[in-house]
């Protein structure tokens, strides 16, 4: 229901701060109240400046007095160019964002008043209203479906090219309906001048172009692209003379310091057709990351499991900085599993590790991932199982993503001999909470003794372990038992687990001063409340490395002799 039907008080109210304005202001008249349609509380008015008439109205919303009411221009007429497109609302001072209940329509009638006489002046003087607030990226561009985005540093570049001169560009687009998108990917021959150092979509095609830094006029090709292959061949003839074919089909990229446009030229039954795209300039994206995360790129992460909880650590590091990746699953992906996992419907049929491969390459450029489709601990040739391990030993941190205890023993084996720090984590199934674990090398337990003294922490406080440790994060495999969590439960523990590799990755002195946590997310069991954590401390227990001496040349001689005897005879 409208709000003047149960707020007559304030209806009235808004009436008569309407009329005493008309009294004592020479500037506003014509005011008169109507209802429009869904019984919405209209009202007229006309503001007079240089002998100008502004015919406006002002519509008051459902939510008023707790939202603003907004002004408009009764001829559908662009008067400001602080307004929303011809017969849009006028932006005034009072706006959602400062918007307060006591504030009236007459007020608002005001600020219009000073918004159209500030541009307005008298005599020959130009008025300029300052904006309050800035237009959002986003707001400015929804109605744009051809989009070019082009990143500061490349207009750095495109600025320092010679004038008048051609030079060759790369870009990638992409169609992801209702938008198409494209963005700058090198300047010069095979990227001699510049390359982008962001990943490239999946899905997109490369196409080729030339950038032409001229100062000549080339706004009127923002309205009308079309023109723009009408003059190419007389106002553009260096150009004209580099394009490889007649028509061309490529894009140019057009313009000089911060002026840019993007052009779209394609051959259409035999004729250039031009497109233009909207020029989106991409923010900074410097300084995002801790400075300690740089050092991530040459870091090597091995994720044995690509279900909810390693596909969620994958892409966690991935926009953290990581790089490199070894990926060890088996699995399919159906879609039982977009429950929890880090992929989509795209990934449906597909095995795991390649469908999470190419996500992290649309995370980060130069990626580099070795993919190995073995299920490890299960029945694999001892070939094949020898190969992953040694893939694994190539890695700076081993991670066990399977919640599978014989793939855990082949990791932690890895771990323990070459010392590699490894991290696990468990998701208790029904939302309970869960544990991740470290292990480091000479700091920590071995890997196998860590998880016996995690499990007799847990049987001190009555939880079923063996349910939590059974539980298959891709819910397709045969053995033990399905999941019973949903992805808010998996993304907690899959972050702290996230967290932990970080601070091996990235830290000499590590901020945790436990290597365990058992971490709430319903007061069940131990848990008083949702997110009450729980440290473990693990006690220094076992020997990382080959602990065994070299075994004398007179033993390995009698060995030989005993396993070959027809040898040695």
């Amino acid at each position: 229901m409208s709000w003047w039907l149960t707020n007559a008080s304030r209806a009235r109210a808004e009436q008569v701060a309407l009329a005493q304005l008309l009294e004592r202001a020479g500037w506003l008249s014509g005011v008169g109240w109507r209802v429009g349609d869904d019984l919405q509380l209209i009202v007229d008015f006309d503001i007079q400046h240089n002998g100008e008439t502004f015919s406006l109205f002002m519509a008051y919303p459902s939510t008023f007095p707790d939202t603003p009411p907004m002004v408009l221009s009764r001829d559908g007429k662009r008067l400001s160019w602080h307004q929303y497109g011809a017969g849009g609302e006028l932006c005034l001072e009072f706006r959602p964002d400062n918007w307060d209940p006591a504030i009236t329509g007459a007020m608002m009638a005001e600020s219009a008043y000073r918004l159209l006489s500030g541009e307005s002046p008298e005599g020959d003087e130009d008025g300029v209203v300052r904006s309050a607030h800035q237009a959002s990226l986003g707001r400015d561009a929804r109605s744009e479906q051809m989009r070019f985005v082009l990143d500061r540093d490349a207009i750095e570049v495109l600025v320092g090219l010679p004038v008048d001169a051609p030079v060759p560009i790369t870009a990638w687009d992409r169609l992801e309906k209702p938008t198409w998108v494209a963005s700058l990917v090198s300047v010069g021959d095979g990227g001699s001048i510049w390359s982008h150092s962001g990943p490239e979509p999946s899905r997109s095609t490369i196409a080729k172009g030339f950038a032409f830094r001229t100062t000549r006029e080339i706004d009127s090709f923002r309205a009308n692209p079309g023109r723009f292959a009408e003059l190419l061949p007389a106002e553009f003839p260096e150009l004209a003379e580099q394009l490889p074919g007649n028509p061309f089909d490529g894009f140019v990229l057009l313009g000089d310091a911060d002026r840019w446009i993007a052009l779209n030229l394609y051959p259409h039954e035999g004729k250039q057709t031009v497109f233009g795209y909207k020029m989106i300039i991409a923010p900074d994206a410097s300084g995002r990351l801790p400075a300690g995360h740089a050092g991530l790129v040459q870091k090597r992460v091995a994720i044995v499991g690509c279900g909810s909880v390693g596909s969620k650590i994958a892409t966690t590091l991935a926009r953290s900085g990581v790089r490199k990746f070894t990926l060890v699953d088996d699995d399919i992906f159906f879609s039982a599993n977009l429950v929890r996992n880090d992929l989509d419907a795209r990934a449906i049929g597909q095995h795991k590790v390649d469908s999470l491969t190419a996500r992290l390459k649309d995370i980060v450029a130069n990626a580099e991932i070795s993919m190995r489709r073995v299920a490890l601990g299960q029945q694999e040739s001892a070939g094949t199982t020898e190969s992953v391990m040694e893939d694994l030993v190539q890695a700076d941190l081993l991670i066990d993503a399977t919640a599978d205890p014989r793939a855990f023993n082949l990791v932690a084996a890895v771990a323990r001999r070459h010392r590699k720090p490894m991290i696990w984590c468990e998701v208790f199934a029904g939302g309970i909470g869960g544990i991740v674990a470290r292990v480091r090398p000479k700091l920590d337990p071995i890997p196998t003794i860590a998880r016996d003294q995690i499990r007799a922490w847990c049987d001190d406080h009555g939880v079923p372990w063996a349910a939590a440790a059974q539980a298959d994060y891709g819910a397709q495999r045969e053995h033990g038992s399905l999941l019973i969590a949903d992805d808010a439960d998996v993304s907690v523990i899959a972050g702290h687990a996230s967290r932990l590799a970080l601070d091996i990755l990235t830290r000499e002195q590590s901020i945790f001063p436990s290597s365990a946590y058992a971490i709430g997310l319903a007061a069940e069991w131990i848990f008083r409340a949702p997110f009450d954590t729980w440290p473990i401390d693990l006690r220094l227990e076992g020997e990382w490395g080959e602990a065994q001496e070299a075994a004398s040349k007179e033993d390995l001689k009698d060995l030989l002799a005993s396993l070959f005897p027809e040898v040695a005879a």
